[in-house]
């Protein structure tokens, strides 16, 4: 039996929220077999023009539509999987950042645990008589033969049917489009496990029912003893335990089911660590957080700590104060590659019962991890920015570290920064959030000046350890001293300190915020630069594959052996890129032990993690990298860091350039003489003058702090004023202007809000797309938000060929 089209005028409704770029949420009538169990926070099945979406029930009430509703198709979970106070933070969060709340729910939620919705065909009343009558096509009479039993796959039909041969049946009404669900595509690993039947008393079913079979007998003990054991594990322990079980099974003393058995993604369990002795500083600093934990106040915290002065132990020391009031913990981290560390550590001192959640795990094993938190299993979550989500209720302290790191901003979909989010979801939970960093953001500072934060100084490191020496290597004074022809890469003081540093047993870090062998192809005669076809940027050499590639789009091809522009064949490579360092370094110290990590490497699953354990136990005398290896990082036997090149990214057209360039110095600067060994820190720049190089050499953030705040004041840029960025795309450029001039037009920036554009982005071309933006800034937030909307809102008015979005408080805006 088949729903109806339309339901009759129900008087209880649902509203779900589905993702789509539109900001509201859809009535449906409920089924009389889903009305007990569609909930808030569940997610169903919804028709929508001719398609069926996953979204979120947001609401159950009473209707509000005055026509016929269409009846939910199906309900994906039996429980809610958002809480009520989750649903109401998301939907209050997406509508202050202007995101749709559909978009904003399904972020929240493990990627490919709903079930698929797949086009279909199901037979036809007049299909099944023409099946029945028989005198059809041998392809007809196949086709509708296979729908016999139920609807099949259109994908799936398409294999032995040909698709002519199908539409034709549809045109005739002997077939009829449909839609069936299908299995998600991220699946729980389960496995086998023999349980005892409840009540069954061993000792008498061995001596009365099994006194003639002793191997049986024998088993039955085994499973009292051992419990719920896995069948392949009872195989391989048991010599002919398979159809002992299924004896067993059948007298009614045991039973089989499939229970799940999550993957393990933590790895070998490190050496248990107790708490060390806090020093006076780090006890001040600990002092207002534990008491927050105890209070439930949702106070902030900006704990400011420089490299190696002991952070971590306060988030250790706040987490265990959480978990003795039987509350819960969420630890968050900018990247991936730090994940291992937290982890490791929050193991030595907690054991395993933690989570891990972040997007280099399979979709399977973060549902598996999502699964135990929401089960109540462990309550520790640490990740990236996704674990944002976890499901956990009762949270009792939140920590993010590495606070200032752009990895925090989501920037596609539901833009939202994981930092304003925790602070809500604190609020909400009645818990403190520590925000940590050696270099934080300058809102973050400021907000810390402003009251709205509680800053706590950790101003030294732990045991009174110097932090490292800096020499700033100015590269124009190098260059006069290089001889003609030669490529400069190290200077004189960063190729001494490396060769005496590989002497005396210490291990170096190379910082070169750039991949590939070399920045660029080059024309000596017309100055030609080789470019992406499709995206506004040169592309780079890759001395493993011997290609160019682009960045962006993935683009590649051979490098040219003559220009390409004037015929010349002198074209030489410029710049210099990780790969080309790990060929130089190997030139300078052919005996030192090297490794490169880079985006590159790292896309080899398990490869970054291996390269990181070498450095910390000692295997690497050298390590090459971009900001991957710059912060957060703990290898106790660094000595040495060289900054190849601090200006990669001091003159991007970014009004944070400075504040990025200051912190990834600093941050990659305190990986070295973190243990008792003295560390030192070569800066090779162009621009030794310029504030964020120069006050690196002291690791004065609260000099390039006061600096940096009058040029934000001058400028009205944050945390002096707020913006807006809206970025515009088409593969036609005369469309994309048009469409960028038509979201100017719609802005009307009210008094106090400045419209700049539209103009061309500093990335004009990527992927074959032509881009276009404007930026909104003023001193009232409300008023930068309002013109925002209307910009949002005549941008979902575009042409489908055009796309364009809006970020309310950005990071990137390139």
């Amino acid at each position: 039996m088949t729903q109806p089209l339309f339901s009759p005028l129900a008087t209880e409704v649902v509203r779900v929220a589905l993702p789509l770029p539109i900001d509201e949420l859809f009535e449906y009538s409920l089924p009389p077999e889903l009305a007990t169990d569609a909930r808030p926070g569940c997610r169903v099945q919804a028709p929508l023009r001719g398609r069926v979406l996953t979204g979120v029930i947001v609401e159950r009430g009473e209707r509000k539509a005055s026509y016929p509703l269409r009846p939910l198709h199906a309900l994906v979970d039996s429980e809610p999987v958002l809480s009520g106070p989750m649903l109401g933070m998301l939907r209050e969060a997406a509508a202050e950042i202007l995101c749709p709340a559909g978009i904003a729910l399904a972020a929240a939620l493990p990627p490919g645990s709903a079930p698929r919705v797949h086009a279909a065909l199901v037979l036809s009343a007049r299909g099944r008589l023409a099946l029945e009558a028989g005198g059809l096509a041998d392809s007809a009479r196949k086709a509708l033969g296979l729908l016999e039993a139920g609807p099949r796959r259109t994908s799936e039909l398409r294999r032995s049917i040909d698709p002519e041969s199908l539409a034709e049946l549809e045109r005739d009404g002997l077939v009829a489009p449909a839609r069936v669900s299908g299995r998600p595509t991220a699946q729980i690993a389960t496995q086998r496990m023999v349980l005892l039947e409840p009540g069954l008393d061993v000792e008498v079913a061995c001596r009365d029912a099994l006194g003639r079979a002793p191997r049986q007998a024998e088993l039955l003990r085994e499973l009292a003893a051992a419990g719920p054991t896995p069948l392949p594990v009872l195989r391989e322990s048991v010599p002919g335990a398979a159809p002992g079980v299924r004896e067993l099974v059948r007298r009614g003393f045991v039973r089989v089911e499939r229970q799940a058995a999550p993957r393990d993604v933590l790895g070998a369990p490190p050496p248990p660590e107790q708490p060390v002795t806090l020093t006076a500083e780090q006890s001040d600093a600990l002092k207002p957080v534990a008491e927050a934990v105890r209070s439930r106040s949702a106070e902030t915290f900006l704990l400011h700590g420089v490299t190696g002065s002991g952070k971590t132990e306060i988030y250790l020391r706040a987490i265990a104060e959480a978990l003795r009031l039987g509350r819960q913990a969420l630890v968050l981290v900018p990247e991936i590659t730090l994940t291992h560390q937290i982890v490791q550590r929050l193991r030595a001192r907690f054991g395993d019962a933690l989570a891990v959640l972040h997007s280099g795990l399979r979709p399977a094993e973060r549902l598996e991890q999502w699964e135990r938190l929401r089960a109540g299993q462990t309550p520790i979550a640490a990740g990236a920015r996704s674990a944002l989500f976890a499901p956990l209720d009762d949270l009792g302290v939140i920590v993010i570290d590495e606070e200032h790191d752009s990895a925090y901003k989501n920037e596609e979909g539901f833009r939202y920064h994981a930092r304003d989010l925790a602070q809500r979801r604190a609020r909400l939970s009645g818990c403190p959030t520590i925000l940590g960093s050696a270099t934080p953001a300058l809102e973050t500072r400021a907000a810390s000046d402003r009251g709205p934060l509680r800053r706590l100084v950790l101003p030294s490191r732990i045991g009174g350890r110097p932090l490292p020496a800096v020499e700033i290597a100015d590269l124009r004074v190098e260059r006069n001293l290089t001889p003609r022809g030669r490529k400069l890469v190290f200077s004189r003081v960063l190729a001494r300190g490396l060769r005496e540093n590989l002497r005396d047993g210490g291990q170096t870090i190379l910082l070169l915020n750039r991949r590939g062998f070399s920045t660029q192809i080059f024309c000596f005669s017309c100055g030609r630069a080789e470019h992406c076809p499709d995206c506004d940027i040169t592309l780079v050499y890759h001395a493993t594959d011997q290609v160019l590639r682009c960045h962006y789009c993935g683009h590649q091809r051979p490098p040219p052996e003559v220009c390409a522009g004037c015929g010349a064949p002198e074209v030489a490579l410029l710049g210099i890129g990780t790969q080309r360092l790990e060929e130089e370094v190997r030139l300078l110290l052919p005996d030192a032990r090297v490794a490169r990590l880079d985006r590159d490497t790292a896309q080899r699953r398990g490869y970054t993690q291996k390269v990181l354990d070498d450095l910390r136990e000692g295997r690497l005398d050298i390590l090459i990298g971009t900001q991957l290896v710059a912060k957060g990082h703990d290898f106790p036997g660094v000595r040495l860091v060289g900054v190849v090149l601090a200006d990669v990214g001091l003159h991007l057209p970014d009004f944070r350039a400075a504040e990025c360039t200051f912190q990834l110095l600093t941050q990659v600067a305190g990986r070295a003489g973190r243990d008792l060994a003295p560390g030192r820190v070569v800066v090779q720049t162009w621009t030794p003058e310029h504030y964020a190089v120069r006050l690196v050499k002291h690791h004065d953030y609260e000099a390039f702090y006061t600096e940096e705040l009058g040029y934000r004041a001058a400028l009205g840029y944050p945390p002096f004023g707020h913006l807006a960025h809206a970025l515009v795309s088409a593969e036609d450029a005369a469309q994309a202007q048009a469409a960028a001039v038509t979201l100017a037009a719609a802005a009307l920036p009210p008094p106090g809000v400045e419209l700049l554009g539209p103009a061309p982005a500093p990335l004009a071309k990527l992927r074959g797309r032509h881009r276009v933006q404007l930026l909104l800034k003023g001193a009232a937030e409300e008023a930068v938000r309002e013109a925002a909307r209307r910009v949002r809102d005549a941008a979902w008015r575009l042409p489908d060929e055009v796309q364009a979005h809006v970020d309310l408080r950005p990071i990137n805006m390139l």
